[in-house]
């Protein structure tokens, strides 16, 4: 992808994350931007520049609001995929898409669901204080969100190498057949119900299973602060120093160029 088609492409995912900031203000909705995308709020001024993705976290009833009102506010040209909206997704969390648009990966080609430009939505659900009880809820919380996904898919969301590659892809391809008899429903109640298991608690962190070093504490979400993200106001994790040196160690040093890569795209059209 050249530098030209990446902004590109940037400005179609900012224009997506625009329309639904404009919805959590409409309902009154906390968001906050997480990951690579707060990070590139605070080292680029925005956009990383090699990135291809935009990620937004909700805590767990805020995002059940946004996905029950969402699709109903949305203008035209945009489309709420989740569960509840498009069954063959092989994603647990939701996505904005843009209509008109492609941004097809790989591993997803065969798929017949919307795959227009996205911007991602993770809920946040409560994580366990005790460090050996939250590291076992990611790892088993990563076994089921694995094996929801190898219901509808074989291929991987990377490209880590040919060998690596391979042997993922096997074993998502085993999963995948052990898979066929069981319907959907079930595998998607039986990862709800373990990602929402601690909701119950006063817990200091809260986190999505699928994403191990993305956590943040409760206030900080529940609190988000402001940041310039664009030229436009953003919300973001509070204490984001404190968010994303938990997160990514030294994040205001640059990675390798072999390591600055985005997705994995079969097709594209903006």
């Amino acid at each position: 992808m050249t530098d030209e088609t990446r902004k590109k492409l940037q400005k179609e995912i900012f224009d997506i994350f625009l329309e639904v900031k404009r919805v959590c203000e409409e309902l009154d909705i906390p968001y906050f931007i997480m990951g690579g995308t707060a990070l590139g709020a605070v080292r680029h001024g925005g956009f990383i520049p090699w990135d291809d993705d935009f990620d937004i976290g909700m805590a767990r009833e805020h995002y059940e609001t946004f996905i029950s009102h969402a699709a109903q506010k949305l203008r035209p040209g945009y489309f709420l995929q989740s569960y509840q909206t498009e069954k063959r997704s092989p994603f647990y969390f939701a996505k904005v898409r843009k209509d008109h648009t492609e941004f097809i990966e790989r591993y997803c080609r065969k798929l017949p669901i919307h795959q227009g430009i996205y911007i991602d939505i993770f809920p946040y659900d409560a994580v366990p204080d005790d460090e050996k009880e939250r590291q076992a809820y990611y790892r088993k919380g990563r076994w089921y969100l694995n094996w929801y996904i190898a219901k509808e898919v074989t291929g991987i969301s990377t490209n880590p190498g040919r060998f690596k590659r391979l042997l993922l892809e096997g074993m998502r391809s085993i999963m995948h057949i052990l898979m066929l008899p069981v319907p959907k429903q079930v595998i998607y109640r039986r990862v709800d119900r373990y990602l929402r298991q601690h909701n119950h608690r006063n817990t200091k962190y809260l986190g999505y299973a699928g994403l191990v070093r993305i956590q943040a504490p409760r206030e900080d979400v529940m609190h988000p602060d402001r940041i310039l993200f664009e030229n436009v106001e953003v919300s973001c994790p509070g204490h984001i120093h404190e968010y994303l040196v938990g997160n990514f160690g030294n994040y205001l040093e640059l990675p390798p160029e072999e390591k600055r890569g985005g997705h994995d795209v079969y097709k594209m059209s903006l």
